[in-house]
């Protein structure tokens, strides 16, 4: 094979590549690309390979890799958190903060992966628009990775001292059962939850794990250097196409990942046998390649913040060039002018404590700007939630602001959103809470999913004012149906959870059972076959129902829109036949036990559904409406419940 090759310049280039697949992907295709993929894989060739030359390997070694990770990192990661905060509080939407605030101390913390898991698990988060700090949790998993897998390789190198060997044999089987186990469990959390598999550091351990395997075996791997060509070359025509031909974005990180990640093998492979891929050693990109990690931290929030001052999603091929082109500069800019000063410094490589202080001075400025965020957020969320009780003591003063604010939408919820009355997505257990007169004759449960949850402040002020009891039993995205099969029942827990209610309801044995009637938008508008099949089974118990058709869908951050349009009661609307149908599908059921109230009205005129009524705030995401919406339809609830108690009590199985 000849001498061997010290350095891999076609590696140095596959990260050039990476960076830019993952940048074009997010800017004009709008998929996942599999880029990130290959950096878990390089990151771990790079470690292992490191530290397997130090044998013996002691803790002290372990915590200066540690000292030299970090000098490598955080210049250009607190750099990124500290300009986005920074930029958030001038550019992003009011009704962003509040979370965002969240993943910026998450991104600090190297944990966004996992705000970003538990968001995309939270039902009621499901519609939040991409965080301008989303691109680091990869670098939250790598980071998770370089801590873990230097004491990983350690335990095995002493394992291996031990028993006399020096063939790295504990720590290959160490490896390949990481990548066994965590490949075996990517495939099953994809196939269970995909949204929450995508962020999981479990199910992407076995791409490190793959990658720190071949660091121990490509030496082994011998090649032509003809042979290493032809493999580099179809390896990277697969790395950098694949993803145009298979929407992959909701199938990884399981079976499909190993399309990006054995591409990024072939070529590390390639190189290893001396392939000589002038497109990717050549001096332009190893040189880009040296600030690819800069390059991947800035290119996304620069895309964020236009997509911000635009309100456009799409962006065009010279917006796109200039962000490529800004996240470049930018790039240069940290990599030479702060991370390569603070990695190779002498002062701070010469003793581990230098190091750690100064990592602890670099965070300190993003945490600063957080700080700074949180204390800005607090005074307004403040004035702003006392704007709008003022409001709701006196809702008929004209010429009101917005309310409520949209700084403070995302948490204008149920009140069984705060005292735990409204069942999690993923528990079965049902929960009940009482409100108004807890000793009255006649007794009203909203029972559902959060559709029929966010009408309880409505329900709540009619329970007041008519003296009844108001029991609440809802789920979030578990809407009150028997059916297994329906594509609405989203987690396994809601059939459980639906099972008990019903036979709770039926112990119960209220008057009224107040729940929603239809699903689906346009054309698709319907009453599911599994509300009819818990109606009917209500019937048997002598329950009668009200259900409520089921509001507009916007498919889109309505407190978003409405932040960034000068006209949103126009600019934000949508046509009606594009959410509802013509007529009400309710018309088409006919049941003893259930009569239906259409309050489409409050939502659309003849022509189109507005998000502002009357200068409030109709929606607090795509598709829940607000909490004060709900209080001021009041009146309209508590005449659809008249109709129905006058309706049952003249019918011929009145009570």
């Amino acid at each position: 094979m000849g001498k061997e090759r010290k350095y891999l310049y076609e590696i140095q280039g596959l990260r050039a590549v990476a960076a830019l697949m993952v940048a074009v992907y997010h800017i004009w295709i709008q998929r996942v690309s599999g880029g990130v993929d290959v950096f878990f894989v390089v990151a771990a060739f790079f470690v292992v390979g490191s530290l397997i030359r130090r044998v013996p390997l002691s803790l002290a070694d372990v915590l200066d890799y540690y000292g030299k990770t970090l000098r490598r990192l955080l210049p250009s990661a607190a750099l990124v958190v500290c300009t986005t905060i920074l930029l958030s509080m001038w550019l992003m939407p009011d009704s962003m903060w509040r979370n965002q605030i969240k993943h910026a101390m998450a991104s600090m913390l190297f944990l966004e992966n996992w705000s970003l898991a538990l968001t995309a698990t939270d039902y009621l988060q499901q519609g939040a628009p991409p965080s301008p700090f989303q691109q680091l949790w990869a670098l939250a998993v790598q980071v998770q990775f370089y801590f873990a897998f230097p004491l990983l390789l350690w335990a095995g190198l002493k394992l291996d001292a031990r028993r006399g060997r020096r063939d790295n044999h504990a720590c290959v089987l160490l490896l390949m059962a990481v990548t066994v186990l965590s490949l075996c469990y990517s495939i099953y959390i994809t196939e269970k939850n995909q949204s929450w598999a995508y962020f999981d550091t479990f199910a992407r351990a076995w791409e490190f794990a793959l990658g720190g395997l071949l660091a121990l075996g490509v030496s082994r791997i011998s090649l032509s250097p003809p042979a290493a060509k032809v493999l580099g070359w179809i390896s990277l025509v697969v790395l950098t196409t694949f993803a145009l031909f298979l929407d992959v974005s909701t199938l990884f990180p399981g079976v499909v990942a190993l399309v990006p990640v054995l591409a990024a093998v072939g070529i590390v492979i390639a190189a290893r046998n001396r392939c000589d891929m002038r497109l990717l050693n050549n001096r332009f990109v190893v040189w880009f390649g040296d600030m690819s990690f800069s390059f991947y931290l800035w290119h996304w929030p620069l895309l964020s913040f236009y997509r911000y001052v635009t309100g456009e999603f799409d962006v065009g091929l010279l917006p796109g060039l200039a962000i490529i082109g800004g996240a470049g500069v930018l790039a240069f800019l940290t990599t030479w002018g702060l991370e390569t000063p603070v990695r190779r410094s002498p002062l701070l490589s010469r003793r581990r404590i230098n190091t750690y202080g100064a990592c602890v001075l670099l965070m300190a400025f993003p945490l600063a700007s957080l700080a700074m965020w949180y204390q800005d957020y607090q005074g307004r969320s403040a004035a702003a939630r006392s704007e709008l009780a003022t409001f709701l003591r006196a809702p008929d003063v004209p010429d009101h602001d917005l309310q409520p604010s949209t700084l403070i939408a995302s948490l204008d919820l149920p009140a069984s959103s705060f005292d735990g009355c409204h069942q999690n997505y993923l528990q079965p257990e049902v929960r009940e809470c009482t409100y108004g007169d807890p000793e009255a004759d006649y007794t009203v449960v909203l029972a559902g999913g959060s559709h029929a949850q966010h009408w309880l402040a409505a329900l709540k002020v009619a329970a007041e004012r008519e003296a009844f009891r108001l029991i609440s039993m809802t789920k979030g995205a578990c809407m009150l149906s028997t059916d297994p099969h329906a594509r609405y029942q989203v987690n396994p827990s809601c059939l459980a959870w639906n099972r008990e209610a019903l036979e709770r309801l039926g112990e119960l044995q209220p008057d009224l059972v107040f729940t929603t009637a239809t699903r689906g938008q346009g054309a698709e508008e319907r009453v599911p076959k599994g509300y009819r099949q818990a109606w009917q089974r209500l019937a048997d118990d002598d329950i009668d129902v009200l259900a409520i058709r089921d509001n507009p869908w916007y498919g889109f951050d309505v407190p978003k829109c409405v932040d960034l349009q000068d006209n949103p009661s126009v600019a934000c609307s949508i046509p009606r036949r594009s959410v509802l149908k013509a007529q009400s599908p309710t018309g088409e059921v006919h049941l003893p036990n259930v009569q239906f109230a259409d309050l489409s009205d409050l939502f659309c005129d003849d022509q189109r559904c507005s998000p502002l009524r009357d200068n409030v705030l109709v929606y607090r995401d795509d598709h829940h409406i607000t909490n004060t919406f709900s209080h001021l339809a009041a009146d309209r609830i508590i005449a659809a419940l008249h109709r129905a108690e006058s309706t049952f009590d003249d019918s011929p199985r009145g009570r």
